[in-house]
């Protein structure tokens, strides 16, 4: 019976331990509050103003889920480019269909304004 008390102490402490070292404090969107509310909008890339996204989803319940919408990029004489992606808390991840080709972006939300992305065009920063 002692056995039992003792690994139930050592296990709940464990647990306890793990759960306050994965919460991490520094990410506005960490935990299972909907990512949904900032990902809806109008994104502006900081080192090219023309440069643009806009991401649509329809579901604010959930913190993971798929969007899609369409890039604005100046220096192509295409127009506007669909995309759809996906996010999952800070997570984000999306395609671009260019006629040239699909480009994929992933990157992680710093705050509610603002994402780091990368792809094989490099590193942008985008904000609403």
């Amino acid at each position: 019976m002692k056995k039992i008390i003792v690994t139930s102490l050592v296990l709940l402490s464990l647990f306890f331990l793990l759960s306050q070292s994965s919460a991490d404090e520094n990410n506005p969107v960490a935990g299972d509050d909907p990512v949904i509310d900032p990902i809806t909008n109008t994104w502006t890339d900081t080192s090219n103003t023309e440069h643009r996204f806009s991401f649509t989803t329809y579901d604010s319940t959930v913190s993971r889920g798929i969007f899609f919408g369409e890039e604005d990029h100046p220096d192509f004489n295409i127009g506007i480019s669909d995309l759809c992606g996906f996010f999952d808390k800070s997570y984000v991840e999306f395609d671009v269909r260019r006629p040239e080709g699909r480009i994929k972006f992933k990157g992680n939300f710093v705050n509610s304004n603002r994402i780091n992305l990368q792809s094989s065009e490099g590193s942008i920063v985008i904000t609403r």
